[in-house]
């Protein structure tokens, strides 16, 4: 059997470079679902239709989209295996486990601001 896995993270987008990090990294994870994607992705290696049942309100298409710029972005690499019917499998990349931090952060602040609305909707 044989499999290709891919990662994009050898592309060069020269519409991307820019010399602000704080650019750069809202670049590499900017859209709805990209931190979402990367938090699935973090606890393990994912097919797509998996994906989409975890995330039950993202489209096919939107998905579609949201893995290939993860994956343009070196964030997560996609793995295709040489079997009928075809099986591809996405996983996050070393590149893309750097952000760990930042999700986790992100999580707890989510959790936090969840509390906040439910305050505000009770104090109105």
């Amino acid at each position: 059997m044989e499999t290709v896995t891919t990662s994009a993270s050898l592309v060069v987008r020269r519409a991307s470079i820019t010399d602000c990090p704080l650019t750069a990294a809202v670049n590499a994870i900017d859209g709805k679902w990209n931190l979402i994607c990367l938090y699935w992705l973090d606890s393990g290696t994912r097919r797509f239709n998996h994906l989409r049942r975890l995330m039950p309100d993202i489209s096919h298409k939107v998905l579609t989209e949201t893995l290939r710029s993860l994956e343009e972005e070196g964030l997560i690499t996609r793995t295709v295996y040489a079997e009928v019917p075809s099986r591809v499998e996405y996983s996050i990349s070393e590149h893309g486990q750097s952000l760990r931090p930042l999700i986790e952060v992100v999580l707890v602040w989510g959790h936090g601001h969840i509390q906040w609305l439910t305050g505000a909707q009770e104090r109105v």
